[in-house]
């Protein structure tokens, strides 16, 4: 009987071991992620979303799709949108810049 225990605990813990490393490993490569990478990945991703809704934009207008007044109209809130975009990056970027020199002052001393 406690053979049979003893072996139930084993291929228990087992079986715990091989569900929960995964899950642990997950949380690992979570807590990894740099929150400053991530914001300017998806500064990214929506500067390329603008340029992308401004083609189609130019193209639905170049089509017949779209008359001149709703063209403008689209045009220039399209515009606004990805200049403030571009605008985050830049400035994001001039942060990073500036994070990076003070990190390297730091490591200097």
């Amino acid at each position: 009987m406690a053979i049979v225990v003893l072996w139930f605990l084993i291929l228990g813990i087992g079986i715990f071991v091989y569900i929960a490393f995964p899950l642990i490993r997950g949380v690992d490569t979570i807590l990894d992620v740099d929150p400053a990478e991530t914001c300017m990945q998806t500064l990214y991703l929506e500067r390329e979303q603008c340029y992308s809704a401004l083609a189609d934009l130019d193209e639905d207008y170049e089509t017949g799709k779209l008359s001149d007044e709703d063209y403008q109209e689209l045009r220039t809130a399209l515009m606004q949108d990805t200049a403030q975009v571009v605008s985050q990056l830049e400035a994001t970027a001039q942060t990073d810049v500036e994070a990076e020199i003070e990190r390297f002052k730091q490591q200097k001393h």
